[in-house]
């Protein structure tokens, strides 16, 4: 019986024995990497781009095998949007290697800001989910966080202060002027563009966004940015930073805030706490406006196309997924970034404070807008539209006739224009109004100043230009030397003053052009510089008169072929910006 009772003993540890090497030999069978190797190419920001090594080190050190083949991870940092503009291009359109290392499996932009901004489709796989999140903030002098009206700052009230509409007296900061906010637009500066959204937020009212294309195009939104970056101009006349990372040092190198150019910087909560550990003692801290709060959330997306097979696929998912186990994400939490359910870092001031809500990132179209009013602002000034109805204006170009083209085109200028410049809309044919060949429409005055049936200025020009129709003939010397004149009249000190001649048909009145020239010498005065700018549209016998008064009144002429396409409204756009 004990003979039996010891085979059966010896048989059960065989069957082990046996059981564990099949399984071992299965597992060495697995870890052989049979199909060979494979390479993971992580794109990431350059924010958690170090994070992420780190964590691509220990990936590796589980020794992953995906359909038999041994994972390797390479992790490039660059740019979050540079990498969205590339993957614009489509999954299988040009990626420069050289510049943005091997063509990524994953990328893990600074925020779903950028891959709500990538416009081709195709291009990402599933649903981005983030890592780890960082709220943007202001970062700012001490000073500046601790004066007493500081927590009052709502994002709304960033150009006012910028401009200096509001003074920053108001919030306990005597002599500090303006706010000289930083706006870096180059490669790497993502935390402006969530910044310029959550103003335009701000502005429109929105609760949590999304900011639409119309919004973006809104009067109050332009106005809002264009002070914004135009007060960020007026700063300082020297090299502006490019970048966030630029900026922040530039704000932890300088001397006393009163006189310092730079007083805040829009950046993630994560940057500043790293700036904070790249210069200790940096007289740097955070200060997060009201309303709703931009979140870098770090989305790891996983890519598709040509260049991605199915085990990158597969290893992309699973690399993501091991990033976010709390054990690994730790190393997340440790340098900056804030983690669901893991401590923020003890060796810092900081105060990761909470917030109401979160905003949702606008649309590609909508943040194009945004950036194109931070890029390209319209300097305010005092001008006069001198807008030729005569019957060839009504000959159709396109899909519309010219005067309607053109009317379109001045009215989205007038809808970006901010509130401090001063417009105004005359009309001239032959016979407009009564014995004289011209009519002010609406006279030239500050945007925003009210007492018109539609509204303010603004709402009566649109109006106007809707209104506008056809007449008879061209009688632009007598309109242009009334419109001259009336300009000098009406100059505004510190701005430029011009008139903006639109037009596309020789004069045909009985005024000569030495008189035209002549009058125009007369009116004009070195303590009033008025310009004249002209726009003229298709051929124009007139063209060496209007060069001539353009050139002896300091302005330009621009000659577009047709009011059809995209040269008209942007000669408008230059000549009245």
């Amino acid at each position: 019986m004990l003979g039996l009772v010891v085979v059966l003993v010896l048989g059960v540890v065989g069957w082990f024995q046996l059981r564990d090497r099949i399984n071992d030999q299965g597992v060495a069978a697995a870890g052989a990497c049979v199909e060979g190797e494979s390479g993971l190419a992580v794109a990431a920001d350059p924010d958690i781009a170090p994070q992420l090594q780190t964590l691509a080190d220990h990936f590796m050190e589980t020794a992953p095998v995906i359909r038999d083949q041994c994972v390797s991870v390479t992790v490039t940092a660059v740019a979050s949007d540079t990498v969205r503009d590339a993957l614009s291009a489509g999954p299988d359109g040009p990626w420069d290697a050289a510049a943005l290392g091997p063509r990524p499996a994953l990328w893990i932009p600074s925020s779903s800001h950028s891959v709500k901004q990538v416009s081709a489709t195709g291009v990402i796989s599933g649903e981005a989910r983030p890592v780890a999140t960082s709220p943007v903030v202001l970062a700012v002098r001490t000073a500046f966080a601790n004066a007493p009206g500081t927590p009052a700052i709502d994002w709304k009230d960033l150009p006012s202060l910028q401009t200096g509409r509001d003074s920053l007296a108001a919030l306990g900061l005597p002599g500090w002027g303006s706010l000289g906010m930083a706006l870096p637009v180059g490669p790497g500066a993502e935390s402006t563009e969530m910044a310029v959204e959550a103003v335009a937020a701000a502005v429109t009212g929105s609760s949590t966004g999304p900011v639409t294309e119309e919004q973006a195009r809104s009067a109050p939104v332009t106005s809002a940015l264009t002070g914004l970056a135009l007060g960020y101009e007026a700063a300082s006349s020297g090299p502006k930073p490019a970048t966030t990372r630029e900026a922040l040092t530039a704000l932890a190198e300088q001397g006393d805030p009163a006189t310092s150019d730079i007083h805040a910087v829009a950046a993630t909560e994560q940057q500043v706490y790293q700036a904070l550990r790249d210069a200790p003692g940096a007289d740097i801290t955070t200060s997060m406006p009201k309303g709703p709060t931009p979140v870098a959330d770090h989305p790891a997306a996983v890519l598709a196309g040509p260049s991605v097979d199915e085990t990158q696929s597969r290893a992309a998912a699973q690399f993501a997924e091991f990033v976010r186990r709390p054990e690994q994400a730790q190393v997340l939490a440790d340098a900056g970034f804030r983690v669901e359910g893991l401590a923020r870092p003890d060796d810092t001031t900081l105060a990761f404070p909470g917030f109401q809500s979160t905003l949702v990132p606008a649309d590609a179209p909508a943040a194009a807008e945004l950036m194109h009013v931070i890029r390209n602002p319209i300097t305010p000034r005092t001008s006069t539209v001198l807008l030729d109805v005569s019957s060839s204006m009504g000959e159709r170009e396109g899909t519309a006739t010219r005067l309607a083209n053109t009317t379109a085109a001045l009215a989205a200028h007038v809808d970006r224009a901010p509130d401090s410049s001063n417009l105004g809309l005359w009309e001239y044919s032959t016979t407009l109004d009564g014995s004289r060949p011209y009519t002010t429409v609406v006279a030239t005055g500050p945007l925003s100043a009210g007492g018109f049936t539609e509204g303010t200025r603004r709402q009566a020009l649109d109006a106007r230009l809707a209104k506008a129709t056809p007449a008879t003939g061209t009688s632009t010397y007598t309109s242009l030397e009334a419109a001259y004149k009336s300009a000098v009249d009406g100059y505004t000190p510190g701005l430029t003053n011009s008139v903006l001649l639109v037009t596309d048909g020789a004069n045909d009145d009985s005024v000569a052009r030495a008189d035209l020239l002549a009058a125009i010498a007369a009116a004009s005065s070195t303590s009033k510089p008025v310009r004249i700018d002209v726009v003229t549209i298709g051929e124009n016998s007139d063209l060496n008169t209007l060069q001539a008064l353009a050139d002896r009144t300091g302005g330009s002429l621009e000659k577009v072929a047709s009011s059809d396409g995209a040269a008209l409204p942007t000669a408008i756009s230059k000549l009245l910006s």
